[in-house]
């Protein structure tokens, strides 16, 4: 599903060699180098509903939490409560989980991916599918899934999305920019990018299609950094250091009380010194200045880190976390990356999706068992 980032080393996508991790530029989404890195640790995380996935700093991949459809690419459809090697995958530049599969972007521009769905760009719905290229992508610089769409932003700033929601906009609503994107995300069934001017814009389903009232495919948004999509809201990072989130508020998901209303433009979230956001399935964190995360909405499984499990929560610190590099999200469970390479995941652990070998839910921060 869903990161946000800051700078730590990592290899990229831009060329057909593997440059060093010491030298490599960084595709947006993913980390900035400023050090060679050990080889074996953990440089870039990315997180599914229910699994999540390290990049390594060689270009592996390691996977754990649900397998059922093969989405950890270690051959078999059992659930890992370690990390287990994705079979196959080298020069893997950043990665984009969904509901059912994961991807990651290569060194030469390609796309990856295994598990199950339509991830593979032609259409067809398979089962427990081991790396396999996707179709027709070349050029690649950044990609992003949720749920069963994945999205890439290509160099010439066109975004191409494919899976199960990849083309069911009715016609004349809003379809992905030609040629002006700087960033993608991709939602449950919609997807945003940011745009050169510091705008947004999104398509997919109603009402992120721009197609009847609200319509949320085209937010009063300007000077956005980045953009992140959960699986009914959207927010963005502004130039100011500042959130503004748009979208349903069922869950708290905006960073405010709960409603049942869709926001169509932006609400701001009553935090500053950000300096990236993520959304998961119904909340959201942000990593600040300081390298402390805060994060807002769903509890219901203790993913927002606090020590307890409830209600919706308004924002508000992880305790524990220090240092962050990056976060990911999934449907109940988060993670960080710090700038030590450790990962630290919390949240719901029913399989295995916080690592630490157990099945235990975590309600704190809890060190992945590597």
């Amino acid at each position: 599903m869903r990161l946000a980032w800051l700078a730590i080393p990592v290899l990229t996508a831009c060329g057909a060699s593997a440059p060093t991790p010491a030298s490599a530029p960084a595709p947006a989404g993913a980390a900035q180098p400023s050090a060679p890195v050990d080889p074996a640790a953990p440089v870039h995380i990315a997180s599914g509903d229910f699994h999540t996935c390290a990049l390594r700093g060689d270009g592996t991949v390691r996977c754990w939490g649900r397998n059922t459809e093969g989405q950890l690419g270690d051959g078999s459809t059992e659930n890992r409560s370690t990390p287990v090697l994705v079979a196959g995958v080298k020069d893997a530049r950043q990665l984009a989980l969904g509901a059912n599969a994961s991807c990651a972007l290569l060194g030469d521009g390609t796309v990856t991916c295994w598990g199950s769905g339509k991830a593979w760009g032609d259409g067809v719905a398979r089962t427990n599918v081991p790396p396999t290229p996707v179709k027709g992508i070349a050029g690649a610089t950044q990609i992003d899934a949720g749920g069963l769409l994945v999205c890439a932003l290509l160099k010439s700033g066109k975004v191409t999305c494919w899976g199960d929601e990849g083309d069911t906009q009715p016609p004349g609503a809003s379809r992905p920019p030609d040629a002006s994107a700087t960033e993608v995300s991709a939602g449950a069934a919609h997807a945003c990018a940011r745009i050169t001017d510091g705008t947004v814009r999104c398509w997919g389903d109603a009402p992120w299609n721009g197609v009847g009232t609200p319509s949320l495919a085209q937010p009063r948004i300007s000077n956005a950094q980045q953009v992140t999509t959960g699986d009914q809201m959207a927010c963005a990072l502004l130039g100011s250091g500042t959130v503004t989130c748009w979208g349903r508020n069922d869950q708290g998901e905006l960073g405010r009380e709960p409603d049942n209303d869709w926001h169509a433009d932006g609400l701001p979230v009553p935090i500053d010194h950000v300096v990236s956001v993520t959304a998961g399935e119904s909340h959201a964190c942000a990593i600040r200045v300081d390298g402390s995360v805060t994060c807002w909405g769903s509890n219901g499984d203790g993913e927002l880190g606090r020590g307890t499990q409830g209600p919706p929560l308004l924002p508000g610190p992880v305790p524990g976390v220090t240092g962050a590099a990056e976060v990911a999200l999934g449907a109940d469970h988060a993670c960080a990356l710090g700038r030590d390479h450790v990962v630290l995941c919390w949240g719901s652990n029913a399989v295995g999706q916080v690592g630490d070998a157990t099945m235990e839910r975590r309600t704190t921060p809890t060190r992945v068992a590597w």
